[in-house]
């Protein structure tokens, strides 16, 4: 029996360094695979090598739906229905809904509108002016204003659901009763979407989905509603945070800002490094639990233990990635992470995301070749109690 009070607690990293989980890293050096314990002493496993990574997140040995059972694991707030909470068939038949109505013609045929968003967002910075604080200004309104013309959402309710977005995405930050009531909202909130669009269809993904899934009848309602605002909450606060990190991680090292501004056919790799590279998330959610005795990079775990993967540790794995603590963004293999996971459970908005990612850092280094933080990295507010991980604010000069 392991003595939990020796266990590293987890997560291991709750800082605001910008790019690393010290402790993650230093415990991939020695074993693929780790125990941990929680704060409320219960232990889990941690996987950090890429192949254990990608092994329990293919392997259908490993439960998502197991970790929701009244007696699973009490880490995260995952709701039911959701498509990370599913396995196999189940998920399957869920996934092939949402990718028949969210397809690469549908993201390619953004293109433009999202180019035309981002001029528009860059040229608000340009008459405000010097000082400002560019989270304010372009990291958060371009993914809010993405999802709310992906989805039919109304532009001017969006303050209601990046609250309730903050919430249900909290960890620390919030308490549990607060972190329901968030998730409760969004829950009413996309299901009075939902009941509009059926009323006033339009072209917009909600519509297109409510069309798939009623023609086959194979969507619940619950399993509508409760993607459709995690796509909501989730879309626009994931890229808000991988672009916020990202631009501040290039403003800390000029000379790597000044490679884009120069090369601006380095950006598609550009991103996929950094991708791999910062530390977006240290919770390794959602975990899943093993249903049979089933062996992890070398490490047996037994039927009923959690496993919790750790995506940004796996990207820092030498096996894999050469250098794999440095920032290079001419890495050939950068596009190897695993940020949007991997499998089955790929993120379905991974192409949104890039493009949105893409047009931003072209867009930003070609027309602010001068941009430069206004305060010392240290001094950058971060935002913290949240799952994921970005600096409150960004201030920028040039």
């Amino acid at each position: 029996m392991t003595q939990t009070s020796r266990l590293p607690e987890f997560p291991f990293a709750r800082s605001s360094a910008l790019d690393t989980d010290t402790l993650g890293i230093e415990l991939l050096a020695s074993a693929p695979v780790t125990r941990a314990r929680l704060r409320d002493g219960a232990e889990i496993w941690a996987a950090l090598s890429n192949a254990a990574a990608r092994q329990v997140v293919t392997d259908p040995r490993f439960s998502s739906r197991a970790a929701l059972e009244p007696d699973g694991p009490k880490i995260g707030n995952t709701v039911p229905d959701l498509l990370l909470s599913m396995d196999g068939e189940e998920h399957a038949s869920v996934r092939s809904l949402f990718s028949k109505a969210f397809t690469p013609r549908m993201v390619e045929r953004m293109r433009p509108w999202i180019e035309g968003l981002v001029s528009d967002l860059l040229d608000a910075v340009e008459r405000k002016g010097p000082p400002l604080d560019l989270v304010e200004q372009f990291t958060a309104p371009l993914p809010v204003t993405v999802m709310c013309q992906l989805l039919g959402v109304p532009y001017a309710d969006r303050g209601q659901f990046m609250a309730w977005t903050d919430r249900m995405l909290g960890d620390t930050g919030f308490t549990p009763e607060e972190i329901a009531e968030g998730i409760g909202n969004l829950q009413q909130y996309m299901g009075q979407l939902v009941d509009r669009k059926r009323r006033e269809p339009a072209e917009d993904f909600t519509t297109e989905l409510i069309g798939v899934s009623e023609h086959g009848n194979r969507l619940t309602e619950d399993q509508l509603v409760n993607n459709l605002f995690l796509m909501l909450g989730a879309g626009y606060d994931t890229t808000l945070k991988q672009l916020s990190n990202s631009i501040l991680i290039l403003l800390s090292r000029p000379q790597e800002y000044l490679r884009l501004v120069e090369n601006p056919d380095l950006i598609p790799n550009a991103v996929e490094e950094l991708l791999r590279y910062l530390l977006l998330s240290p919770t390794g959610l959602p975990v899943r639990v093993a249903v049979e005795d089933v062996e992890l990079d070398g490490q047996l775990i037994r039927a009923g233990e959690t496993v919790a993967v750790l995506y940004h540790v796996a990207n820092r794995d030498p096996a894999l990635f050469e250098c794999p603590n440095e920032l290079d963004l001419t890495r050939p293999e950068a596009a190897k992470h695993m940020s949007f996971g991997a499998g089955p459970h790929f993120c379905l908005g991974a192409p949104l995301a890039r493009l949105e990612l893409r047009t931003a850092l072209f867009q930003l280094t070609q027309r602010f070749p001068a941009l430069r933080l206004a305060v010392p990295p240290s001094d950058v507010l971060w935002k913290e109690g949240g799952i994921q991980r970005g600096p409150r604010t960004l201030p920028v000069e040039w």
